[in-house]
């Protein structure tokens, strides 16, 4: 009987988890700074208390390790890896939420809010400097080290371009589809591209079989971009938890929206609508009819199993009978067919 998604993340997360709490607890602790993570990671309240929040998914540690063991038959040599992907993540969010002026994230202050914009700053720098010590202790020679370092620092290199284009994209009134792919295939496929290419890495170096997992990663991040982009104008707010097209509502330019500018006959009447300060309920309509007509929807779901048909065709034969390999596909069509 397969396993739900939701457990695998769990279970996995467990062990992540445990990895992370050791690297942040491993430096003498400097007042609130370390609090202030854990704060973020879902450890501790407001008032720096324990709590058990429920942080994030943690789909990209999970991959990593799922990757390692799909190969290897065990993930613990990759668990420093692991924590590593998850800290970038994390020190990523507490940036974005600052740039993009977020109260709130997983139904909390966000770490600015509680404590000032300089404070979050050097929050999420500390984070990142804790993922550099966590991929530092993966226990391998040089030679296979340095190739793992060389991912990372490009991962997070496309991450910060990815970011850069995203709030470009805010301030100009002409964004392609396509420049909108090579956006998000830095802010959100970068990330789970090194987490496979890094399980992997840690467990072989057959460049082939790293090639699949890289591309596996890569192409399943785009899928899940864009299910989000789906989700944000189609989700039922009761699974979702945002109200009822609120990426309209936010006049966010996700790919439906930028389809619609492009291609749509009305697309003149929709570069107006989003030239407003503020969309009110008919306008948002207004938005909503438009993209319903040009096809959007049906477009960008396409879109979306596209890239995941691709993702798992990468895994195709590939160990066959290994439970890591199943899990790892399971969370590939769970990142697509979610609906929350």
């Amino acid at each position: 009987m397969a396993i739900p998604v939701t457990t695998i993340l769990e279970n996995y997360s467990l062990f992540t988890n445990q990895e992370i709490r050791r690297i942040i607890e491993s430096r003498n602790k400097t007042g609130h700074l370390e609090d202030m993570m854990m704060y973020h990671l879902g450890w501790l309240d407001e008032k720096l208390k324990p709590c058990n929040t429920k942080g994030g998914k943690q789909l990209r540690s999970t991959i990593c390790l799922l990757a390692c063991e799909a190969i290897d038959g065990s993930f613990e040599k990759a668990l420093p890896g692991a924590a590593a992907v998850e800290l970038v993540h994390n020190f990523s969010l507490i940036h974005d939420d600052i740039e993009d002026g977020d109260d709130t994230r997983r139904h909390r202050p966000t770490i600015w809010k509680l404590w000032g914009i300089p404070q979050a700053i050097n929050t999420g720098d500390a984070m990142d400097v804790f993922s550099y010590m966590a991929i530092m202790e993966l226990k391998l020679n040089p030679e296979a080290l340095i190739p793992i370092m060389n991912v990372f620092n490009d991962m997070i290199m496309q991450l910060c371009e990815g970011q850069y284009l995203d709030m470009k994209f805010q301030t100009i009134k002409n964004v392609t589809v396509d420049e909108y792919l090579k956006m998000i295939s830095g802010k959100t496929a970068a990330l789970m591209e090194a987490s496979a290419s890094i399980g992997a890495m840690t467990a072989t170096d057959d460049l082939n079989i790293i090639k699949h997992f890289k591309a596996f990663g890569y192409k399943i991040g785009m899928g899940f971009q864009i299910q989000d982009d789906i989700l944000g104008i189609w989700g039922d707010p009761q699974k979702t938890g945002k109200s009822a097209r609120n990426d309209i509502k936010n006049m966010k330019k996700t790919l439906p929206v930028l389809y619609a500018l492009q291609y749509s006959q009305r697309k003149e009447e929709l570069q107006k609508l989003y030239g407003k300060k503020k969309l009110f309920d008919s306008d948002i309509d207004r938005v909503f009819n438009i993209l319903t007509e040009t096809g959007a929807y049906e477009y960008t779901v396409k879109a979306a199993h596209q890239y995941q048909d691709e993702a798992l065709a990468e895994l195709n034969g590939l160990y066959p009978g290994s439970r890591a390999m199943e899990d790892l596909t399971a969370i590939g069509r769970f990142l697509v067919d979610r609906n929350y």
